[in-house]
């Protein structure tokens, strides 16, 4: 719990993520007003530790009894709320460049969360990996406010284009938010990750607010902007990196991994340590994120994926997913395309 603690302190969000609930809390009675007030006072990018915000989300479903507080905050998100992020992605030529620059410059609103971009067959996935483990009304928030600054995007999809939110929480007893929040889109939990599904013809649309030269422009200020945004956990970023780049080859030990940073392996064991984690803590939420997502969004043989993933044979990575979902790989893919 220490851990988890540690690693959302080291990442933060900004006051731009923020300010959509203070809007909403402002109009609940239940809610103290002198708690929002200093909040309201500070710079949009002024930013916050995520443990701290998280805090005070849970305090405020507390106070209001109302758990869809995050699906609700992103009704009160305007156009322009998301400064450059926005308006670099809304320039953009296509659909598919809007989600590329959104995962480019998201860090400057959530240096925790990182944006995968896949497509298989006619399919493309969006999938939104936190560093950070998220309460539902923080996953809520996150989907529905990347949904909110997509909105162009969702403005030029033809309504045959087959869209959906993914989950990985279970259905709340009254998914009746969701539907309200993420319209025309389909809704699904207890899915790999949480993101989106949509038809891959979609990443070619054009977009209606497409502009070269103020997309040039925008961009560059926001990779001015990026030099001064907190990274978060950067070294366990490093890792994760190499991580990535060696498992297809079957190399993801410390002593490799160690080796590739230029330090030894006690070096990088303690590095880890302060960052709030551990070299075997990393691999396996590694593995497990990529084993969820490509059982459940791929055509991958299991025991290519067991290769994929860095294991030497496809019994262990068939023991390693009953332990991470209790379930067969088998079972999780019919399940999940159910």
């Amino acid at each position: 719990m220490r851990d988890t603690a540690k690693i959302a302190d080291k990442h933060s969000y900004s006051m731009r993520l923020v300010r959509p609930f203070l809007s909403l809390l402002g109009e609940n009675s239940a809610f103290p007003a002198e708690i929002l007030a200093p909040l309201w006072s500070m710079d949009p990018d002024a930013r916050l530790p995520i443990g701290t915000l998280h805090e005070l989300m849970r305090g405020a479903i507390e106070m209001t009894g109302d758990e869809d507080l995050g699906l609700k905050a992103t009704h009160k998100i305007e156009r322009g709320d998301f400064g450059a992020l926005e308006y670099a992605a809304s320039s953009a030529a296509t659909a598919g460049q809007a989600f590329e620059i959104i995962a480019r410059y998201l860090s400057l609103v959530n240096d925790a969360l990182r944006v995968h971009i896949t497509t298989e067959h006619d399919r493309a996935f969006v999938a939104l990996h936190s560093a950070v483990p998220l309460p539902r009304a923080a996953a809520d928030y996150q989907s529905a406010a990347f949904a909110r600054v997509s909105q162009y995007v969702q403005d030029v999809l033809p309504s045959e284009v087959h869209a959906e939110a993914w989950f990985t929480h279970q259905k709340p007893a009254d998914p009746r938010g969701y539907a309200d929040t993420f319209d025309g889109f389909g809704v699904r939990f207890d899915m790999p990750f949480n993101g989106f599904a949509f038809d891959a013809s979609a990443l070619g649309l054009p977009l209606p607010m497409a502009d070269p030269k103020l997309n040039q422009l925008i961009r560059k200020h926001a990779d001015a902007l990026l030099q001064g945004t907190p990274t978060g956990s950067s070294f366990v970023q490093q890792v994760q990196q190499l991580l990535c780049d060696e498992l297809p080859g079957g190399n993801p030990n410390a002593l490799r991994i160690a080796s590739l940073l230029g330090i030894s392996a006690r070096t990088l064991a303690r590095r880890l340590t302060e960052e709030g984690t551990n070299f075997k803590h990393l691999l396996d939420e590694l593995r497990r994120t990529l084993a969820l997502s490509y059982v459940g969004t791929s055509d991958h043989g299991f025991s290519e994926i067991a290769l994929l993933l860095g294991y030497t044979d496809a019994a262990a990575f068939n023991r390693a997913f009953r332990r991470w979902t209790e379930k067969t790989p088998g079972d999780y893919r019919r399940d999940a395309r159910r």
